[in-house]
């Protein structure tokens, strides 16, 4: 679902300098209309706050000091002084000062946040998307598939005796294993397609707008990926797979998780190493 932020996260930076300097603008008419009644020289953070957290560094550092000459300029402007007076020199300098430094402070915090963002949605192991970040797309997509009334389909799949390649092998083996198994699945699916691992030897894929035929063909691609990368190590696994497609759709993710997870345990439960397909039939 789209917010004022992830609008203004997917805008290029160009575009966010063009915002903010509009603001800044408003800002100017504003003051200019009020005079000295109304001092709006505190208001200019906020297309500072603005270019810095969605533009880049430079911008946001040049419109912090390019608002400290607006300011002073306006004071100017409104209050008939020199530009050399003691007073205009101490009305400008805290800004100065200060609006750089916090231009700088908030970069600086803006790239640690997006690095523990990108650290939390991002599995260590396998470089794919971690479990939070997979059921925020998936919650995501079941509004857009609700709202726009188009199908998708998911796939759950556990790595059958993943426990003796650790045991027979060592765990470094088995992080390489399960490495070169989000490889296939990534290699094997469309850049649209969400791949992630939920944790142990257990996937989940989300093919958005994709039919129960168009699942069918891309697992069939996938699980020929993986069988010929388990075989080319030595690898004695299988896999078991439920994928579910959705053409009508449940109120809550965890029954979309859970429906995707009840095929796969069919599956596993019965002679492993195949795949499950079936259509979601809501409950009356």
């Amino acid at each position: 679902m789209n917010t004022v932020f992830s609008i203004l996260e997917n805008r290029n930076p160009g575009m966010i300098w063009k915002l903010a300097l509009s603001i800044m603008v408003l800002i100017v008419f504003f003051q200019i209309m009020l005079g000295r009644n109304f001092d709006m020289a505190p208001i200019y953070i906020f297309p500072i706050v603005l270019s810095c957290w969605y533009g880049t560094k430079k911008s946001g550092v040049a419109l912090s000091i390019l608002s400290v000459l607006v300011i002073v300029v306006l004071e100017l402007y409104v209050s008939g002084l020199s530009v050399f007076s003691f007073a205009i020199l101490a009305h400008g300098a805290p800004y100065l000062i200060a609006y750089p430094l916090f231009a700088m402070l908030l970069v600086n915090f803006r790239n640690v946040h997006q690095f523990e963002a990108l650290a939390a949605d991002t599995d260590s192991l396998t470089g794919v998307h971690s479990s939070r970040s997979f059921y925020s797309e998936l919650a995501n997509e079941l509004i857009r598939a609700k709202r726009y009334s188009h199908e998708f389909s998911l796939a759950y799949i556990d790595v059958d005796n993943f426990k003796n390649v650790n045991d027979s092998f060592g765990h470094a083996v088995g992080d390489q294993l399960l490495r070169e198994v989000a490889k296939c699945l990534v290699s094997s699916l469309r850049s649209t397609d969400i791949v992630a691992r939920l944790g142990g030897d257990e996937y989940a894929c989300l093919l958005p707008e994709t039919e129960q035929h168009a699942a069918k063909a891309a697992f069939s691609k996938a699980i020929k990926c993986l069988d010929n990368k388990m075989k080319m190590h030595g690898w004695l696994v299988s896999f078991s797979v439920g994928v579910a497609t959705f053409e009508n759709f449940p109120e809550e993710i965890d029954e979309v998780m859970d429906f995707a997870d009840q095929l796969m345990y069919s599956v596993k439960n019965e002679n492993k190493n195949n795949i499950s397909y079936e259509v979601y039939t809501s409950k009356l």
